[in-house]
This record gives structure tokens, C-alpha cells and sequence, in this order.
């Protein structure tokens, strides 16, 4: 299903609250952030600002999102009218690529272009850490479940784990050839992670052991520049999704790593893919400007 209305330029991220499926939000290079109602597939809130680049990720709740922008600030905006409540200046020069909430919505995570991962404490807008081991881009941060561990994913091919209490890296997995552009925990165990970039495969992951458990190809032909740029698991653990520059987003079976649905549907790279957070459909956001709901009912 194509949404009616659509944003004008390049997608860039779908995001979700947790354990919410009928509400999403996406941020695009048009400027704004729109907050979706998937019951109707209207969008009832969109954030902007008159002169600021424009938004590269966001999480957001019932009263707020947050959001990256490519002018290096964070902004918070209100949900219902969009005002903008807060905004943090020089968060990350040359503009912020990732970001996260943590759960218990004390503090937020940050990357950027220079390889810094940096801590926000979210009422007093202060930084509370600065982590810099990462020496290129930052793609991806997601706090764990547990509110104390960090994951943080970059183009210098490194997932590293973080300590946040005692602001120290804990592991480093570094895969062998190319950037790593995203990764997913499985809900089951958070120490089982997959993750996709420049390799033109899947990585599987275990936290507790220092080399991979092993790696599927994304394309059955190796000529094929399909550099995969997203990855989601779904919520019981069974399937994952990904997506890519060619613009075709799979499905696949989590544990015998096969292929099980290939679609297409963009006409350009497929910048973020994500299930909701029921399992029943997958969202895909892309360089075509487009916004895809597909139905899958895993």
C-alpha cells in the first residue's frame, strides 16, 4: 500500500515507540518529520523549522520527539502541534546521523560523522558522556533493555558495546571488509545481533564471543552492488527484513537464514526498513521519497 500523502524528497528513517503499532514516524531531506496514523495512513503532526537542514533520525513518544538534524543540533518537538520545545546547538559537527531514546526516557544517545557517540541527559539537555573509539561515521546507537548498555555501529566496520555507567567499551566486533551501516537485536536474547553494510551480507552476532557466527549473502549474484543499508528483526525472533540500493526489501527466515519473500517496490536505495512492533507489517522508507507499508502477518 502507498501512503496518500508522501514526503518530497529523500526518506531517511521509520521510527516506532515501543509496543505502539498504529503510530510511526519518518524524517526526510524535504525538511520535515511527519508523524503517521497507520489506521487511516494520514499523517497528523509535521515538524520543521524555517532554517536548520533537515532532520536525519528520530525517536519519539505520546508528548515528544527528538530528533537529529544535519545542521548538528537535537531538537524536541511536541507531538500534538509541533512546537519546538528544546534544541541542543554543536550536538555533533557536521550534523547527527543516529539517535536513541533510552526506555526509561532519562537520557538519549547520539552519533555523528567524526565517529563520536555522545550521552544527553534529556531534562537538563547536558552531555553526561563522550564516547570516541569510532574513526568514521557513526550509523547506528541503541541502548539495550537494560538502560546501562550502549551499541554503537560505524563505517570503520566496528560494532563496539558500551559500559554507559562506567563509560567504557566493553567489546569490539569488527567485521573484515566494509562499513557496517545497521544492526538488530534479537528480542529473545540482546546478545544475539545481526548486522548489514557495505559486505553485501548479513552478520550474525554474538556478543559474548569475539568473532561471528556467521555471515549470508544478500544477493545470489556477486556482481550485484547491493550494499544493504537497514536491517529489523521482528519482535518474536523468527524473521528479519532488510533493505538496500537496489531497492528491494526481503524477508528472511531468522535461523535458516533463507530468503522467504523478495519485493519490489522502490525505484531507488531502501534507506530504513523496520516491522511493527505487532509483527504484522513492515515499513520501508527510501531515496525515492517513498513511505511502503507492506503486509506480512509473521
Amino acid at each position: 500500500m502507498l501512503l496518500g500523502e508522501n514526503h518530497i524528497s529523500d526518506v531517511l528513517q521509520v521510527s516506532f515507540m515501543d509496543g505502539i503499532s498504529d503510530k510511526f514516524a519518518t524524517c526526510s531531506e524535504d525538511t520535515t518529520i511527519r508523524l503517521w496514523d497507520s489506521n487511516d495512513y494520514s499523517v497528523y503532526a509535521r515538524c520543521a523549522v524555517l532554517a536548520g537542514g533537515h532532520p536525519t533520525c528520530c525517536s519519539f513518544t505520546e508528548e515528544v520527539v527528538i530528533s537529529g538534524w544535519s545542521d548538528g543540533k537535537i531538537r524536541s518537538f511536541r507531538t500534538d502541534n509541533c512546537e519546538l520545545l528544546w534544541a541542543i546547538d554543536n550536538a555533533h559537527k557536521n550534523g547527527v546521523t543516529t539517535l536513541c531514546i533510552s526506555h526509561n526516557f532519562k537520557f538519549l544517545a547520539t552519533g555523528g560523522y567524526s565517529g563520536d557517540v555522545r550521552v544527553w541527559e534529556i531534562r537538563s539537555r547536558e552531555l553526561i558522556s563522550h564516547l570516541k573509539e569510532h574513526t568514521s561515521t557513526v550509523t547506528k546507537v541503541e541502548v539495550l533493555e537494560d538502560d546501562i548498555h550502549l551499541l554503537s555501529c560505524a563505517r570503520d566496520k566496528a560494532i563496539l558495546c558500551w559500559d554507559l555507567k562506567n563509560e567504557k567499551r566493553l567489546s569490539n566486533h569488527t567485521q573484515r571488509m566494509g562499513g557496517i551501516n545497521g544492526f538488530s537485536f534479537n528480542p529473545e536474547n540482546q546478545n544475539k545481533v545481526l548486522s548489514v553494510g557495505q559486505e553485501r551480507k548479513v552478520t550474525y552476532w554474538d556478543l559474548s564471543k569475539s568473532e561471528a557466527e556467521g555471515v549470508v549473502d544478500t544477493s545470489s549474484n556477486p556482481s550485484e552492488s547491493d550494499e544493504q543499508f537497514s536491517i529489523d528483526i521482528s519482535k518474536d525472533g523468527r524473521y528479519f527484513v532488510t533493505g538496500g540500493s537496489l531497492g528491494i526489501l526481503r524477508i528472511w527466515d531468522y535461523t535458516e537464514g533463507k530468503i522467504v519473500s523478495e519485493q519490489a517496490g522502490h525505484s531507488n536505495t531502501i534507506t530504513s526498513v523496520s516491522f511493527t512492533p505487532d509483527g504484522k507489517q513492515v515499513i520501508s522508507t527510501g531515496r525515492d521519497g517513498l513511505v511502503l507499508v507492506w503486509n506480512v502477518f509473521t
